[in-house]
């Protein structure tokens, strides 16, 4: 088989290759005799099914899988002999093959491949630190927190609703007399205002009702309701009350035993001690995006893939559409928002191989790899989260082709790390 490579721009080759007649039908016959060995047909002994017979039943099929054998092998020797550095996933367009009896085989495909540029200075990139201290004010707020969310539900009786409290209600939206919206079994509370409704006319309604009450609050539909030419209308909430609870906090000796400390001021440093983990966490992350961000326009010039940039960019538009649609909106006017965001949406595309292939430059030039350890303990966190078990999620992550995703995203991190942990942090002056 013959095969060539033709570069037809900084990061695309056109790979032609053709396969001698003799030399495709010997390897068809050869698929052929192999599926005839293990099928069984009624009337003939294993092995002894004839040629015309094997034709006839898997003639396509062996044939799609010999086509797809040259293909793989074209595009192994083209990227082995010219050194080629493909990324992305390469489309085999075997359905657009002349397969005439007699003539050999012609075919070409393109392939997407790395860009080649100059790696610029990624350490000591400099950041000014945001890292604020924590107060006072936010380690009572964080103990407050941890209260509600240990807090029991006891029926509220006749005091009704209380501010803090919780109710199961039935919420119905009306509009000139004809109900556009009914739920059941909500669990609301006065100081979470439901969309729709002025937080202040809400809290002070729903605040003292009683099981049975019907509770009412001018409602202004919202821009993003289901049905378009609601959107903006007025009309009125009405919340049924079916249950109402008081939220009883747990004791200072409750939360003690907790979080495993014996007095107040442990209890301040526990959480003082969280809140600082969490600052330092989030400005971290904040760090490394600026970082990242600086080093992507330090390479504004980098050539990408083309099909690789235009197929990133219509998944993206897709997904916009989907979304629009799921909003409710017109035809026109789902057409009129793509094209209103088409630059935005390259844009961002871009920007994100951009990161993509410089984060994989620097991993490289570092020797900044994935263990399996590192595979294993992201599998852990995963199911953690999702409370599920790692063989579960596993699982997933294998029928459902991740583990290539989960790499990628793991390599990143790494390198972000290692852009924070070699920059030079500055304080604010």
């Amino acid at each position: 088989m013959q095969v060539t490579v033709e570069k037809t721009g900084p990061c695309e080759a056109k790979v032609s290759f053709t396969v001698p007649h003799d030399e495709f039908q010997s390897e068809y016959q050869k698929g052929l005799k192999q599926a005839g060995s293990t099928v069984k047909m009624k009337g003939f002994r294993p092995g002894k099914v004839p040629t015309k017979v094997l034709e006839k039943s898997f003639g396509a099929d062996v044939r799609r899988q010999a086509l797809e054998q040259f293909f793989k092998q074209a595009y192994e020797q083209a990227v082995t002999e010219n050194e080629l550095k493909p990324v992305g996933h390469q489309r085999v367009p075997i359905d657009e093959l002349d397969l005439a009896s007699g003539k050999d085989i012609q075919q070409s495909f393109e392939i997407s491949l790395r860009p080649e540029f100059t790696l610029g200075n990624y350490k000591g990139l400099t950041v000014e630190s945001e890292l604020a201290p924590v107060m006072d004010q936010e380690i009572e707020a964080a103990i407050e927190d941890l209260r509600r969310q240990r807090a029991t539900p006891e029926k509220a009786g006749d005091e009704g609703l209380p501010e803090d409290g919780v109710t199961v209600c039935k919420l119905e939206w009306k509009v000139d007399g004809e109900t556009i919206l009914e739920r059941e079994g909500l669990r609301l509370s006065p100081l979470q205002p439901v969309p729709g409704n002025d937080p202040d006319a809400y809290t002070k309604a729903l605040t003292s009702a009683k099981e049975g009450d019907v509770v009412e609050v001018p409602l202004t539909v919202p821009e993003d309701f289901d049905k378009e030419d609601l959107r903006g209308k007025t009309g009125t909430s009405y919340f049924t009350i079916v249950e109402a609870y008081r939220l009883v906090l747990p004791s200072d000796e409750e939360i003690f035993k907790l979080l495993q400390v014996d007095n107040a001021e442990e209890l301040n440093k526990v959480a003082k001690d969280r809140l600082t983990q969490a600052k330092i966490a989030q400005e971290n992350g904040r760090q490394e995006t600026l970082l990242l961000e600086q080093l992507i326009e330090a390479h504004s010039a980098m050539d990408l893939p083309a099909a690789m940039l235009e197929a990133q960019a219509q998944g993206r538009t897709q997904a916009l559409r989907q979304q629009l649609e799921q909003q409710g909106l017109t035809a026109e006017a789902i057409d009129a928002e793509v094209a209103k965001q088409a630059d935005a949406i390259r844009k961002l595309v871009e920007k994100g191989l951009r990161a993509f292939f410089l984060v994989h430059a620097v991993a490289d030039k570092e020797g900044i790899k994935l263990s399996q350890e590192d595979l294993n303990n992201e599998l852990m966190n995963i199911a953690n989260r999702n409370q599920a078990s790692v063989e579960e999620v596993a699982k997933y992550y294998r029928e459902n082709n991740l583990f290539e995703q989960m790499a990628i995203e793991l390599t990143e991190r790494k390198v972000r790390k290692y852009l924070r942990e070699h920059a030079k942090v500055t304080e604010p002056s």
